[in-house]
């Protein structure tokens, strides 16, 4: 069972956890210090003032951590602030205490200035940030401020070993043997106990995180059932209505013409997302994705062949620059087709009539960039950092065209990413948009 307080959160609760570890850790010294006094007094090494002081140095920890007991157990609220004041609180006090000790027992002679390190040790796992450094900082003004007032005589120095062969002095020799071990195991101790508590931390998390991602992969399957379950019948649906209207031809009621066509319009909209839905779940599962040698010229080029129609229905200019060579890409073939896709005819959609769409393919040596640029009414800046968000459509494009479901750029930027690849807009607000993804070359699934 361990004395390090569980929490790794730099939260009140976790600080008051971290002030009553302190507190116990304090017993301990208390008890190594009472201890080491009977053992001086045993062996008669060292002044018997010195041994009065040190003496009287333990009765006072002893009042003082009695009294932060009785201050952290109290049934109180305590807040941030408060806790943290305790803390650097108590541990000023510790180096204040320890500094008086070291003077008592020789100064630069002692060799309690290696419990200094623990110290230091300790203001790194109670503390975040740079607080380890601000008590080196203390330590180092501490120990020099005791050797200056040493040297100029402001203090007396004590001669704590007087007169004594320290190389051949079983006393001394035992003094600095159960120092050392004392800073040995202390010191195993408390980096163990850092060791275990960053290794249950990490287990929790990993355990929390194969949690997470076994209810986020349920949740996959179930879109992809369901988007596929439902287009089915959805799709049933629209043509049933599409073989309606054309037996009712031009004969029905106006009002029944419209109804019907705006119910093959509403179920391609749901079409259309369930697609989306499908689309959205891409990579989510752990499975390999089908990359293939690519050839982005080539698909570019099918691809604008299809969109082609769209575009001059609107009397758009749709143009292509590319170099004239295979442009060969590790990739999805079906999913870079749905990236450029969603872009050019979101061109073609937001673009007035008689309007220009130009789409490039660049060879950059260690990555393909494919530019899709407009002169469409542009997207405001204020606008720009949530156009790759899911379900996000600007108020414009929303004012512009009705339907949509605000999945398309959120999905390509899914699909661009999964290959490594970045996805950029840069646009100006009354003068067109351009996206450009980037595409390293040799990075693959």
């Amino acid at each position: 069972m361990t004395l390090f307080p569980q929490t790794p959160a730099f939260s009140s609760s976790s600080i008051l956890r971290r002030d009553q570890w302190l507190i116990r850790l304090r017993w301990f010294a208390i008890i190594g210090l009472l201890m080491g006094v009977a053992l001086l007094q045993g062996i008669s090494l060292g002044p018997p003032i010195s041994i009065k002081w040190i003496s009287i140095t333990g009765a006072l920890m002893i009042l003082l951590n009695t009294s932060y007991v009785l201050y952290a157990s109290g049934k109180r609220q305590f807040g941030m602030t408060s806790l943290v004041i305790l803390l650097n609180l108590q541990m000023v006090v510790d180096l204040l205490l320890l500094t008086f000790l070291v003077y008592l027992t020789g100064g630069v002679e002692s060799p309690l200035i290696f419990f200094y390190v623990f110290h230091i040790i300790l203001a790194s796992i109670i503390f975040q940030g740079g607080f380890s450094y601000y008590y080196s900082i203390l330590v180092i003004f501490l120990f020099s401020a005791l050797i200056l007032f040493e040297q100029t005589n402001l203090v007396n120095h004590i001669c704590f070993f007087q007169e004594i062969d320290l190389a051949t002095d079983t006393r001394f020799v035992v003094g600095i043997w159960c120092i050392f071990v004392t800073t040995m195991v202390v010191s195993a101790y408390l980096a163990q106990d850092v060791t275990d508590r960053h290794r249950r931390v990490r287990e929790k998390l990993e355990a929390a995180n194969k949690k997470l991602q076994e209810i986020n992969d349920t949740k996959t399957t179930f879109f992809r059932f369901a988007s596929h379950e439902m287009k089915a019948p959805v799709a049933t649906i629209q043509s049933t209505l599409m073989v309606i209207q054309d037996i009712l031809g031009d004969d029905v009621d106006t009002r029944a013409r419209d109804m019907l066509q705006r119910a093959i319009g509403r179920t391609s909209n749901i079409i259309q997302m369930l697609k989306d839905l499908a689309d959205l779940t891409y990579g989510n599962l752990q499975e390999k994705q089908a990359f293939t040698k690519v050839d982005l010229n080539v698909l570019l080029t099918e691809l604008l062949a299809d969109t082609l129609p769209n575009a001059e229905r609107k009397k758009l200019i749709l143009t292509y620059n590319a170099p004239k060579r295979a442009c060969e890409f590790d990739g999805d073939p079906s999913a870079l087709r749905k990236v450029f896709s969603n872009l050019v005819s979101n061109a073609i959609r937001y673009t007035p009539e008689g309007g220009t769409i130009e789409v490039s393919l660049k060879y950059m040596s260690t990555f393909y960039e494919i530019s899709v640029s407009d002169t469409g009414a542009g997207i405001p800046q204020s606008e720009q950092i949530n156009i790759f968000k899911e379900f996000y459509r600007t108020p414009t494009a929303k004012k512009e065209v009705s339907e949509g479901t605000g999945l398309g750029l959120s999905i390509a930027l899914r699909m661009v990413e999964l290959h490594g690849g970045t996805i950029e807009l840069t646009s100006i607000e009354g003068k067109g948009s351009c996206f450009t993804v980037q595409l390293p070359i040799g990075v693959g699934l």
